[in-house]
């Protein structure tokens, strides 16, 4: 049976960015300079409520690696391309990357990862 840890360390998605949530500005002069301020460094308001506001970053984790192996299958001469995600800190990682669950992400929040496809059972 696939584990959570097996689609993690396959996938690695939720390590390219990070979600944070913030009050919204009062003003709709400073809503429209806010989102111009954030979008010329790259961040996205992923979810806008009522009062408070969903940013999407573009940072990875400084832990986080991809190893690309490119090689020939010596059976059968096929070409292969593989990509996997690496974390550097993986057994000793921090609680809250322990605890995630994608299943119980927001797909609007742009996370495409292999543990909300799969949805393993627990």
């Amino acid at each position: 049976m696939t584990t959570k840890s097996d689609l993690c360390l396959k996938c690695g998605k939720c390590c390219q960015f990070f979600i944070l949530e913030i009050r919204k500005p009062d003003l709709p002069s400073e809503v429209m300079a806010y989102e111009a301020w954030f979008a010329a460094r790259g961040m996205i308001v992923v979810r806008a409520y009522a009062n408070r506001w969903r940013l999407k970053f573009p940072w990875p984790c400084p832990h986080s690696k991809t190893l690309i192996i490119n090689d020939v299958d010596l059976l059968s001469g096929e070409r292969r391309h593989e990509e996997n995600w690496l974390c550097d800190i993986y057994l000793e990682r921090p609680d809250i990357c322990r605890r995630f669950d994608g299943r119980l992400e927001d797909r609007r929040d742009g996370l495409d990862c292999l543990w909300i496809k799969e949805k393993p059972e627990d």
